[in-house]
């Protein structure tokens, strides 16, 4: 269990041991996540806290220009932290200027992780919903308690399998080539290791959501300002991770 805590233990140092450096590498993404959400709200009517019905898009123009914005300002975030974390010496002076190619390889990488993971997530639901579906048939209230570990247990592993294939991620923000076969095969002997990772990166992220939730509850007015909060950490901590397993299993870098 030692070397999941060093991986996170790794992941925490890229993000607290310079904060004004981490800030500064996050701030362009998160400025373009930020002017996507006021977009995305500004095209959106019928947003009464008293109003039951579902907001409805003003402009269709603007609701599309707000998901590219996001989308690129979530791939600045992610690249921008990778190449701070993973890039050394001369390099480093070149992090926040990555060339129009490592976005476009960027992308590209973005999508594939994005469809295995969804066949596999698909699959993996299906597999678990039918089990579940013969468990609450034959054991009833029982079942309903298996039924809670086993879609946690499916949450865990595809946690797992997309942080075993994503090092397809860090590889293409510093520019180089990678295949998500050959990620998978990079994290073969630690698995584990990985493993055990997602489980504490899911531990992590339960801790931060009762947190959000325990301070919206505490102070309502400031309620997107802690949600946003909560998904920036959650995200920041979730790409220091990847940097950190493709730092140790691909250039060989220690994690202590």
């Amino acid at each position: 269990m030692s070397k999941p805590i060093d991986i996170l233990g790794r992941s925490f140092r890229l993000i607290f041991a310079e904060p004004g450096r981490t800030l500064k590498v996050i701030a362009p993404g998160v400025a373009l996540v930020a002017v996507a959400t006021a977009f995305l709200f500004g095209s959106l009517a019928n947003m009464s806290d008293n109003d039951l019905t579902p907001p409805e898009p003003v402009s269709w123009p603007l609701v599309v220009v707000a998901i590219i914005v996001g989308l690129l300002g979530a791939m600045v975030f992610a690249i921008f932290w990778h190449r701070h974390a993973l890039l050394e010496g001369d390099q480093r002076e070149d992090v926040m200027r990555p060339t129009s190619a490592i976005y476009g390889a960027y992308f590209k990488c973005a999508l594939i992780v994005g469809f295995v993971f969804f066949v596999v997530a698909l699959l993996g639901s299906i597999a678990t919903g039918f089990v579940v579906a013969i468990l609450a048939a034959a054991t009833g209230p029982v079942g309903a308690v298996i039924s809670i570990i086993l879609f946690l247990v499916l949450a865990i592993v595809l946690s797992w399998v997309l942080l075993r294939i994503s090092l397809i991620l860090p590889a293409a923000a510093t520019g180089h080539i990678m295949t998500y076969s050959e990620s998978w095969e990079a994290t073969r002997a630690s698995s584990r290791d990985i493993f055990w990772t997602a489980v504490l990166l899911g531990v992590i992220n339960v801790v931060l959501e009762q947190l959000a939730q325990g301070l919206i509850l505490a102070v309502p007015n400031l309620a997107i300002f802690f949600a946003v909060l909560q998904g920036l950490l959650q995200s920041l901590i979730y790409v220091s991770v990847l940097s950190t397993l493709y730092g140790h299993l691909v250039q060989g870098r220690p994690l202590t």
